[in-house]
This record gives C-alpha cells, structure tokens and sequence, in this order.
C-alpha cells in the first residue's frame, strides 16, 4: 500500500511516513482536531525512483561529486531535473486517486489540499528539518496533486536541503521523502504555538504568534505578528500587537499577499478565548507527547485546528545553562577593561573574532612573543596576550608591566629604534632571505611526508614564524610607531593629515591585491558570457570545466595572490584564496557589478604634491625628513609583505597538519583533530610515532569545550564594546548578546557579502537563507516574531536573533558594529 490515512498512521510510523506525516496520524488518532488527509509512504518514493531507474543515476552522481559540497549543488541540480522529468508508475497513480477522491466523500473530486513534503528524518528529536523540503498548498485537482508530488520528491535534492544534510553529517542517500496531503483550511486567523518559552526556555510559559489569512505569514516571518506569552492554563501574561501588515489568503491557483485593513493591524488578532482553546490544544499535544511541541495552527469559523506538530528542539536543559553561565562568570570575574586597554583590545579583537584551537593559539602567541622579547630586551616586561587554560578556554589578557635589568640599555634600544635609514638597511636584508626561504616550502611533498619529518616541520615552520615576526617588529613596526614627527610635519601641510597619509601611492601587497582584482574584473568584463555566469553565482569548480581555456586570467591572479587568508592570525582555521577560489569569485562580483573603477585621483602624484611642499617649509633641513619619509614608506611595505608571507607559511603549515591527522587519527579533519593539542603536545605525539591515552582525551576534551570557549570569548568581548548609539528595540527570537559587522542583506543574490563572523541583518528569512546562519554571529529582521523560521533557525546554530525591529536595514550600513541583545530584544549601535 502506497497511501495511508492519517487514522491509520502512528508516531511510530517515522520510516514510512515521515516525521510530519507520524505526527499528524499520531494527533489524529488522539482526537486532536487534525483536518483529515493521507500521506504518499517513502515507498512510493523509492518505487518512483526504481521504476524511473532514478536511483541508479543518482549514485553515480553522489559518487562522482564525493565530498566535495560545491560539486554536490551541482549534482543535486540534476538530480531535481530527472525527477520533475519522470512518470508515475501506474500503481502509484491509482493509489493517490483513490485516496484523495476519498477525502471528498463524493461531494467534490477537486477539493483544495496542501502538499507537504515529510522527510523520513525530519521533525526527529536531534535536528530541526524545518522548512528544508518544499510546502504547497491551494493545489486543487489530480494532475495538480502529481505534479506537486513530484516537486516535493524534487525538493527532497534542492541545495538548502542537501547543505543542510552535509553541514549537519546526515547521509544523503538514508533519507527519503513522504508527501502529506490534507485539506486546506480557509483560516481566518493562523500562526505558530510553542508549548515552552523558546527564548526562555521557561517550560511553565507557552508562547503564541498569530496573524490573519494563513499560517504561512507568520512561519515566514513576512509579518510581524502578534506576540502572546501566557501561563500554561491560557492566562495571558503578556500580549504585543505586531503590524500585521499584510496576509496571505487563497488565489484561483495557489496563493496571493494582500494588504491588512488599517483597522485590523492596530487590535489583538486573538481573543481571551481563542488564547484559552489554542493552550487547551496545546497542553493536548504536549501531554501526549511528554516533552514540549512547536505547533502550528488555524482557526475558521472560531474552531481551532492543528495543522503540524514537532518536538522543540532548541529548548536547552536549564541546568546545563546556568552551569555554563557560572562557568563564563567564573572566567571572567578578574576581567577589568577601561580606558587605553580598551581600544588597544578593540584592535586586538578585530583580528581575534573566535576562540582558538590549542595549536592554532601558540601560532598567534609565537607572533605576539616577539613583541614582548623586543620589549623584554629594552629591560620592560610587557605582555598583553589572551589567557588560555588546559581546556583551551580562551580569556582577555591580563596586561602586566614591570622592568628588568636591561632597563639600563632602553635608551640605546630607543635610538637603534629611531634611526630609520639604519631600521631601513636591516630590512632590504631580511625581507629578500625569508621570500627566498618560504618559497623553497613550494617543493615539499607533505603528503607523502612521515611522522618524523612532520614533526621536524613543525619546528621549523614554528622557529620561522618567531624569526620573521621578530624582524618585523624590531625593523618596520616599532619604528613606524615612533613616527610622530612626521605626524607634525604633514600636519603643517594640512591639520587633517596624518603620517598615515605618506603612504599615498605605495604598491604593497595589499594595495596589490586589490588593484589586481580590479584588473582582473575589468579584463573579464569583456567576456560577457562569463562574467554573467560569475554573477550569477557560478562557483569556481563549474566555472573552470565550462570555460577551461580562458581561466588564464584568473589563474593568474591565484598564481600572484593566492597565500593571501580570510583570517591572518588564525593558522588553523584561515583560508587562503588558493584553497578556496570561490572567495575570489565573490571579491569579483561587486566589482563586476560595479563598472568601471572610478577615478579617484593619482596617489602618486598626490605624496609628490606632499613632498614639494615639504620642501617648502623644511628648506635645508627637508633632506633628511625626506630619508626618514622614505624609510616610514618601507617599513610599512615590509609590514604589509611580511604578513603575506607568514599568511603563506600557515597555508603549509595546514598542509603538515592534514598529514599529521591523517597519520595519526586517519582522516583530514585536523581542526577538530591533532588541532586540538598545544604545540609541544602536537610535536612529542608526532616524534612518539602515535597519540597515547593523554592526548586523545585532550582532543576530545578540548573539543568538547570548543562551544565553551567561544562563549567565553564572546563574553570577553562585551566587556570591551559598550553601548553608545541609539537602541533598536523589538523581539527575542534567540537568546544571548553578540557584538559584530553588519551585513546588509535585501535578497539571496546578495549572499555573497555575508562573511563568517557578520551580523545578517535583513528584511526577513525564509528556508532558502538557512545556510547564512552558520556563518552569521547574529540574526537582525524588521519583520518576524520570535516563532518565524529566523527565530527557530537561529536558536538552533545557538545565535541571538532580534527581530520585527522595523527599519534596521534602514538604519544601519554595512561594516557598522553593532551590539544585539538577544535577551531583551534590542539592537544598539557601538
């Protein structure tokens, strides 16, 4: 039998009906007021591939993308196309018209139904599915009813729903797809019911969202709806009228959007009584199903019924909370941060977004020890590096000072230090014997290299970046930083000047790259058929098998930039463009987009104007302040060049430690893998020729308390960004406070901004959108309520989200900073 009615199905029936179609015959069968349907078993799933000989193609497709997720889209693609394309096996298509004739009961053969997918692992206990395959409803008619069927079977490989299996380690090939079909109802009213305090976790509370017309403008978060919180018995707590502005009702086909009536969006969309009906209902179902239920409802004509029903799935153990949070207070109740620590930690942290892994701290603090030791050497000990204990838990630096017996030979340091021409000699030395060394790395096979020789690597990769780091500090940063009186000679010129301004027309790596880029842009804007395809959003693997002979260009720009990283004090977590060339295809796009560059003057020409009249106002003396310019403009060449090169020694650290982790864990995963052991953990476990009991229970440790970690650091960083803008206020969809970059997004073909850290920062989310949250720090709306699909998603990456906040894509920029408080539902400018 291909076909269940929803009496005939239990909670039980998960394999064959999906989580959505178990739930709704599980109610049934309980007298909850479920409208009647019946569901398309995975069977008939499987039959529809067999019959089609879909499952072969299929496999091969799998097969052949591998673990690769950019390949995997684009399987997925096919795979989608095949099965819009196929036919139903004829036992299939007499089951589904017998089974929906019956829901008429003869009086009308073309009644209105949804089409719902039901995934055999959706709407489990341990992962939220929501929203990953498709819903359609007002479909009216059999031949309407299988093509929808289709499109659901379809939706089961669209590429939210294949990324979320990837990301969330679900088998792609385990899952297969139910489809619910059930009568439509014509609400009134609609929205979402949680039998626990999402935000809260507050299980003796229920939460209620309700709109007008469907249920859809509330699950969308299309609207803001109002708000209801309230205790168990329906007593209501507190009640937020939301805008309400528009609804969602039927259309001849499918559905429309129309406009709320002035009047409407201003009053309760529920009464007392309705309140009561949908908690008797949800204390119903909660009841029955022991734990607390995220529902979804409608009422027409003041009856009440229940349209879905899941477990919750972000309600935390309160108890597990309340420990983490005495543990964050617990690391940080020595914290103090005011004054100058302050901005100098606003800088710190802008490099240092997220907690990290063991050996990916030593590789920072083998940067900033040269700054110590260089201090250390002039009789001052200095420190300010981030605390880190056995568990890897991260905490801001507790800044010492105090002096030791090299004090004497400070001022010596001093003038060493401001002799530029002297500063500038050692590094026209330095700089051309560390490229020459690092580029040898080019000829090293790690991944045919032993344990030893790994090891071997480590240490000098490791002693390399402490040379380097230490030069740069010693010869280029330090004297840079005892530049002020080239600050006042600029500002002779000009009082808005800094020395910063010498830098005019300099051509460093950084200057490079970006010029490069916007060559490249302008090179491909006259292959219009390929830059269509980059705007489109063609990511790089398919852009190189389409046009294999005129990736020229962008290779070369690979070739000459590709060591520059996404995160320059991260080793472990960085990617550089050479490991993912889809972040240059996302540099390139706003470029294309743009135009031509506009003309924004000739810096060079613009330090010469500065010189002359320098010159003018230094006259016999402007020689050597002109020598001291030239060495200011060298040291931060070298700033910028050493960077690019430690930035290229990490990428072959990466490449030893994937070695390593294969060697000894057996796969390439090493941030979650040997990433986890301090350096002189990693190096004994590499020269020992294995791990022994200590360091697996490290990792695993470790690894464990990553979540911790980056709590801890978060809550670090709020102790150094206050509030002092105007607050935003609206609603707590997700719990917790975040501070970060606003990313404006409009619509998905603006994804490509988003970077890993941003605040998203929209108008509304819907499914499509699920994959930004794992790379958003917070989630910010003008529209929604705490139960719309922003809300669910967020609390399931463990985010804070605000939202129906009105006008923050208005309000704000990107690259703003600002603070949202998931907690009392505010946003604030920093």
């Amino acid at each position: 039998m291909y076909t269940r009615a929803f009496n005939d199905i239990t909670k039980d029936d998960v394999s064959t009906v999906g989580g959505k179609g178990a739930n709704l015959g599980e109610m049934t069968r309980a007298g909850i007021p479920v409208p009647p349907g019946f569901v398309i078993c995975s069977d008939a799933y499987r039959l529809f591939l067999d019959k089609n000989g879909l499952d072969r193609s299929f496999a091969a497709l799998l097969n052949e993308a591998g673990n690769d997720e950019n390949r995997l889209m684009d399987a997925a693609g096919k795979m989608r196309k095949l099965i819009i394309g196929s036919e139903f096996p004829a036992e299939l298509k007499e089951s589904v018209k017998e089974s929906y004739e019956a829901l008429s009961s003869g009086s009308d053969s073309d009644i209105r139904v949804a089409v719902r997918s039901s995934a055999t692992a959706e709407d489990l206990p341990d992962a939220s599915f929501a929203g990953q395959q498709e819903t359609y409803l007002n479909v009216c008619g059999l031949d309407e009813v299988y093509e929808h069927i289709r499109r659901c079977y379809a939706s089961l490989w669209g590429d939210r729903a294949v990324s979320y299996r990837f990301h969330q380690g679900y088998s792609q090939t385990d899952v297969a797809l139910a489809v619910v079909i059930q009568m439509m109802v014509g609400s009134e009213k609609a929205g979402v019911l949680f039998t626990a305090d999402p935000v809260t976790n507050n299980r003796d509370k229920m939460q209620i969202n309700a709109s007008y017309g469907l249920g859809e403008s509330v699950v969308s978060g299309r609207v803001t709806a109002d708000s209801v919180l309230c205790d168990k018995d329906g007593a209501v707590i507190s009640y937020n009228i939301g805008s309400k502005r528009t609804q969602i009702i039927y259309d001849e086909k499918n559905t429309k959007e129309i406009e709320v009536d002035d009047e409407s969006k201003t009053k309760r969309c529920l009464t007392d009584e309705e309140i009561s009906a949908l908690c008797r209902e949800g204390m119903k179902i909660e009841t029955h199903y022991g734990h607390p239920m995220d529902i979804e409802w409608a009422i027409r004509d003041g009856k009440v019924y229940i349209l879905q029903a899941r477990a919750i799935t972000t309600i935390n153990n309160a108890s597990d909370d309340a420990k983490d949070m005495a543990l964050i207070k617990e690391y940080l109740k020595d914290t103090k941060v005011s004054g100058p620590a302050a901005s100098n930690l606003a800088f710190q942290l802008e490099k240092m977004p997220y907690a990290y892994r063991a050996f990916d701290y030593d590789c920072m603090i083998q940067i900033n020890t040269q700054k110590a030791n260089l201090f250390h050497e002039g009789g001052l000990n200095l420190t300010s590096d981030p605390g880190i204990d056995d568990d890897a838990v991260m905490t801001l630096p507790q800044s010492s000072f105090g002096i030791n017996k090299n004090i004497f030979g400070l001022i010596k340091m001093i003038r060493s230090i401001k002799d530029f021409p002297y500063c500038e000699e050692q590094c026209k030395r330095f700089m051309p014997g560390y490229e020459k060394e690092i580029s040898k790395l080019n000829d090293i096979d790690f991944e045919n290299m032993p344990l030893d020789k790994c090891a071997e690597f480590i240490e000098y990769a490791y002693d390399l970046t402490g040379r380097l780091c230490y030069d740069r500090f010693k010869y280029a940063l330090f004297p840079s930083a005892l530049s002020s009186h080239l600050t006042k000679a600029v500002k002779r010129i000009d009082k808005k000047y800094t020395n910063y301004d010498l830098y005019k027309g300099l051509n460093n790596k950084t200057a490079q790259i970006s010029r490069d880029a916007a060559t490249l842009a302008e090179k491909l804007r006259s292959d219009r058929e390929m830059s269509d395809d980059i705007l489109s959003g063609m990511n790089y693997e398919t852009l190189k098998n389409k046009y294999p002979d005129r990736m020229d260009d962008i290779d070369a720009y690979l070739k000459d930039n590709g060591f520059k990283s996404d995160f320059n004090c991260y080793c472990v977590i960085a990617k550089t463009l050479k490991e993912d060339p889809d972040r240059l295809l996302n540099i390139l796009r706003p470029l294309l987009n743009a135009g031509n560059a506009k003309d924004n003057g000739d810096p060079s020409a613009e330090y010469e104007e500065m010189l002359s009249k320098l010159s003018a106002l230094y006259g016999r003396k402007f020689d050597s302040l002109k020598k001291d310019i030239e060495c200011f403009r060298t040291f931060h060449m070298v700033r910028e060049e050493s960077q690019y090169l430690w930035e290229t020694l990490f990428y072959y650290i990466r490449a030893a430690l994937r070695r390593i982790n294969i060697l000894l864990i057996g796969n390439t995963d090493y941030i979650e893998g040997v990433s986890n052991l301090f350096y002189k953990e990693l190096t004994s476990a590499c020269k020992r020729g294995f791990l022994n009991d200590e360091d697996r229970e490290r990792i695993q440790r470790r690894n464990e308390k990553h979540p911790l970690a980056q709590k801890v650091w978060d809550a670090s960083k709020l102790l150094v960004f206050k509030d002092n803008g105007e607050t935003l206020k609206g609603i707590s969809g997700s719990s917790g406070v975040a501070v970060g970059t606003v990313c404006i997004v409009h619509d998905p073909s603006e994804f490509h901004k988003m970077k890993k850290g941003d605040i998203l920062v929209c108008e509304l989310t819907d499914p499509e959108w699920t994959p930004l949250f794992s790379l958003a720090s917070a989630v910010v709306a003008d529209t929604g309520s705490s139960l719309s699909h922003a809300a669910i998603v967020a609390r399931e990456y463990g985010i804070p989200a605000v939202l129906g906040v009105g006008y923050a894509t208005s309000r704000f920029k990107d690259g703003d900073t600002i603070k949202v408080n998931g907690d009392n539902g505010e946003v604030s400018a920093c």
